[in-house]
């Protein structure tokens, strides 16, 4: 899922983990492993070990447990943290590049960790599907699979020919999630596959979805 470039391999995507039991969202360490994260975490490594991770997420409370700036001013330090991070003061660390809010969730650690390893980044986790959907166009409605999902959007097989620009209802069922009500907007159209992207959906459905999606990454 995370494919290498101009010789990177495998230890680029270390991630140094110090964090507290609070600090991450439920099943969110186990479905950064299966998007090809390796996570160290200081508290059950070497120091030897930990000293390969160039990339921290790092629990605001346990900053000070870090190598310092001196020993090791190459580290980039993504900061889990209570407060809101567009309203809080500038780090005192300078290795520290974002901030998140505690718990953390799956989507806003991606993209974090996306930002600042990949040449060309993700800004949202997906998983693959095969879910039926229902498509709602004006007075039409047709049928369609749903072949990969994220929070953002989905790609979705249908035998209905859609145009780019085309606003289509769809509406499926998340196994043990319910079902899902969504606005798309067709981003692009190759044969029978259509790249949706969800527009205006509401707060509980993309949670809804989101949560999904870090499940199966989390029992893959």
């Amino acid at each position: 899922m995370h494919e290498e470039r101009n010789g990177q391999t495998a230890l680029s995507r270390r991630i140094g983990l110090c964090l507290t039991d609070q600090s991450l969202a439920p099943q969110v360490r186990n479905a950064l492993r299966n998007l090809g994260y390796a996570l160290i975490d200081l508290d059950s490594e070497s120091d030897e070990q930990a000293t390969n991770a160039r990339v921290w997420l790092v629990d605001e409370e346990r900053i000070d447990e870090l190598p310092s700036l001196q020993s090791r001013p190459e580290l980039q330090v993504a900061l889990v943290c209570e407060s809101d991070p567009l309203r809080a003061e500038p780090p005192e660390d300078e290795r520290v590049f974002s901030r998140v809010a505690r718990p953390a969730r799956l989507t806003t650690v991606y993209e974090t960790l996306q930002t600042v390893l990949e040449g060309t980044p993700r800004r949202l986790p997906r998983v693959s599907t095969e879910l039926s959907a229902r498509c709602i166009r004006d007075q039409n409605r047709s049928m369609g699979a749903v072949l990969s999902l994220s929070e953002g959007g989905c790609l979705l097989r249908s035998d209905e020919r859609f145009e780019r620009g085309a606003q289509i209802d769809l509406q499926f069922a998340l196994p043990q999630f319910g079902m899902v009500d969504a606005h798309a907007e067709c981003r692009y159209a190759q044969g029978q596959d259509l790249g949706l992207a969800f527009a205006d959906a509401n707060a509980e459905t993309r949670q809804t979805i989101a949560s999904y999606v870090t499940a199966r990454l989390a029992s893959a």
